[in-house]
């Protein structure tokens, strides 16, 4: 029965074997009292301070910089407010005088202070920043700081006031009716600065449209009814200059190889003699000289529905036969200098399948011109010429084509089979 009695034993502390109450377990479990004691016990210094990096402190109160001790901080922070009203580093000054005031009712030994940059920000308004904080430090030699700022200006000063001092903390104010704006200017105000100072977007969105306005400028001056059109070629050939990344391309040119610029001239040159063929084919239609082609524009033939149109067969006759020559011969430049690239490459790829290629266009030439013929004339002999040689050089690529099929069948490579293809 003396068990069942038995009451409640108060705990034993191990060491002193004094008892632990209930007040005292109760107090260290106060999260207030612990605070207290935590900040009674530090003997540290703590700088509040207040970041102005645009110095609108001093540009708009004219009160100069290192501001120290609450009431001069009030006061420059009221003379801000009633100077400019909207401006957002009144409440910074506020915000952290209240963060001193709130130190200081929990014991915590601490000075606010306030200083401030150059209007133009940059490398020497930190420099001045870095100097006022280092001057304050002298007068109170704070073991700890916090940084209070209006926007993402604490964080990226803090590299630069840390190595004074200790930084335990960054507080950001943000207005409650305007909240992340300042983030959102600063954000637009770095894309501005990068676009306009940087010379990669710089050209793109100053220099392309600095010359549209000048051609348009100029083409106003020339003739006010075509500048319409000018605007609208000149954008469309930034479009697609952009768009097929030829402007890249053009920049990739100094990074080329011997080997590349040898190509680079053949596809060039290829290029301008098949643009030649092209205008040799077009000319004759428009020169007065030839009245035969001149006809073939202007004068339609019955059609067998009963309406007419031009004589697009003999056009495009005509054009074959004065073009083609040009045309092949810019084709062939491009595939000899394939060929040519190839031979002095390392691995020696595709030689075969441009050999190839040059064979089917010295084969294909003959047919073409023939159906020019037949396009002009239409007479029996010249639609039987034509047949006959399109199907000798049908039949020289098909066997071309077994010859090649047969040599390399048994080759299972990936690089043969890819040297096969054509």
């Amino acid at each position: 029965m003396a068990d069942t009695k038995r009451s409640a034993q108060v705990p034993q502390d191990s060491g002193s074997g004094e008892s632990v109450s209930n007040s005292s377990s109760t107090k260290l479990m106060s999260p207030g009292t612990f605070e207290r004691d935590v900040v009674s016990e530090s003997k540290s210094k703590m700088l509040i301070i207040c970041v102005d990096r645009d110095n609108d402190v001093g540009l708009k109160t004219g009160i100069e910089t290192p501001i120290v001790g609450k009431e001069a901080c009030l006061d420059a922070a009221t003379k801000l407010a009633l100077a400019d009203p909207e401006e957002a580093d009144a409440n910074t000054i506020f915000a952290a005088v209240k963060e001193y005031e709130e130190l200081l009712s929990k014991g915590q030994e601490c000075e606010v202070v306030a200083v401030g940059g150059l209007f133009e920000r940059g490398v020497l308004g930190d420099k001045k920043i870095r100097g006022e904080v280092a001057r304050i430090l002298k007068e109170y030699p704070a073991s700890e700081a916090v940084i209070v700022s209006d926007g993402v200006e604490g964080e990226e000063l803090t590299p630069v006031i840390s190595t004074l001092v200790p930084v335990v903390s960054i507080k950001k104010v943000v207005i409650k009716h305007s909240r992340s704006v300042e983030e959102s200017y600063e954000v637009l105000g770095r894309y501005l600065r990068m676009i306009i100072f940087d010379p990669r977007y710089a050209k793109y969105y100053l220099g392309l449209p600095g010359l549209i306005l000048i051609g348009v400028a100029i083409a106003y001056v020339i003739n006010a009814t075509v500048a319409p059109l000018i605007l609208v070629a000149l954008i469309g050939i930034i479009f697609a200059i952009r768009g097929f990344n030829i402007d890249r391309e053009i920049e990739s040119i100094k990074d080329l190889s011997a080997a590349g610029y040898i190509r680079l001239f053949a596809v060039i040159t290829s290029v301008l003699i098949v643009i030649g063929g092209v205008i040799l084919g077009i000319i004759p239609f428009f020169q007065s000289n030839s009245p035969a082609y001149h006809l073939l524009l202007t004068i339609p033939f019955p059609y067998t529905l009963g309406g007419t149109i031009p004589c697009i067969p003999k056009i495009l006759g005509y054009f074959l036969q004065n073009a083609q020559p040009a045309i092949w011969g810019g084709l062939a430049v491009y595939v000899v200098a394939a060929i040519f690239f190839n031979l002095i490459s390392p691995t020696k790829r595709h030689i075969l399948r441009n050999v190839v290629a040059l064979i089917v266009l010295g084969l294909l030439y003959v047919p073409v011109f023939y159906l020019g013929r037949v396009l002009v004339s239409g007479t029996t002999t010249s639609v039987a010429t034509f047949v006959g040689y399109a199907l000798f050089a049908l039949a020289a690529i098909f066997v071309l084509a077994a010859y090649v099929f047969s040599r390399f069948s048994k080759r299972r490579t990936p690089a043969d089979l890819d040297e096969i293809e054509v």
